[in-house]
Parts: structure tokens; C-alpha cells; sequence
């Protein structure tokens, strides 16, 4: 699980219940998604979080270990077992829905500011219905 990730956005929501904003990391083989806080979630309101280049980090297994253990919107979404995938553009969200092979389902949604929908719709084109 380790590898080189490329932060996509730090206004990532888990659906429209939530309003605290998290980072969204796209790995080789993995989507992380990581709760931020209420001030991080103010100071990103309006975009964009993120620019060109987008950050990249170094990232351990154990440290997406600690990243799912931190809270229960936290996530770790292997690419290989996703199903299909939808991708959305929208004038207050971006959003993706992935279909998981399970069964299990995930709804992130960000910022249209930030660069996500570009880069997911490559990186996803596999799934993308």
C-alpha cells in the first residue's frame, strides 16, 4: 500500500450530510480520503484548496492504517475493487459515486475549484459509466 500520492483536494465531503472537509489523496493503487477539521473546513470554503502541481507525499500502510482509525469518515478505497464509478461536475460540488465489488458504496464530493474532476476522470476512466 505504500506509494507516491498526489493530493486532489482538501475540501472533500463524505455526501451532503457532511459539512467538515477532508483531504482527498489519489495513490497508485488507493483513494484516501482524510477528515480535516471546522477551521480548515472555513478556510477552504470557497476555494481552490489545491493547485498545479498538486502536492505530492510519501505514503506508508501504516499510515493509512491510522488515517481509517481516525474517524469514521476517514476512508481507504482500493481502486481494485471498485465496480463502477460515476463522476459529476456541479456548481457547488464535484462528485463521485463508486460501486464497490463488495457491495459497499462511497460518495465523495469537493470543491469544483480544486482540480479532482480532471484528474479522476483519467485515473478512473477504467470504471467510469
Amino acid at each position: 500500500m505504500d506509494g507516491r500520492a498526489r493530493l486532489l483536494t482538501r475540501g472533500c465531503t463524505t455526501g451532503w450530510g457532511d459539512w467538515i472537509h477532508g483531504e482527498l489523496w489519489l495513490l497508485p493503487s488507493f483513494l484516501v480520503r482524510r477528515r480535516l477539521g471546522f477551521t480548515a473546513t472555513v478556510a477552504n470554503s470557497k476555494g481552490p484548496t489545491v493547485t498545479m502541481p498538486l502536492p505530492e507525499a510519501d505514503v506508508t500502510a501504516a499510515a493509512t492504517a491510522q488515517i481509517r482509525a481516525e474517524h469514521r469518515t476517514n476512508a481507504v478505497i482500493p481502486l481494485a475493487g471498485i465496480a463502477s464509478a460515476r463522476l459529476r461536475r456541479g456548481i457547488t460540488a464535484d462528485r463521485l459515486a463508486l460501486h464497490m465489488q463488495d457491495g459497499s458504496q462511497h460518495k465523495l464530493l469537493w470543491l469544483p475549484a480544486d482540480p479532482a474532476y480532471a484528474v479522476l476522470a483519467r485515473e478512473l476512466a477504467p470504471w467510469l459509466r
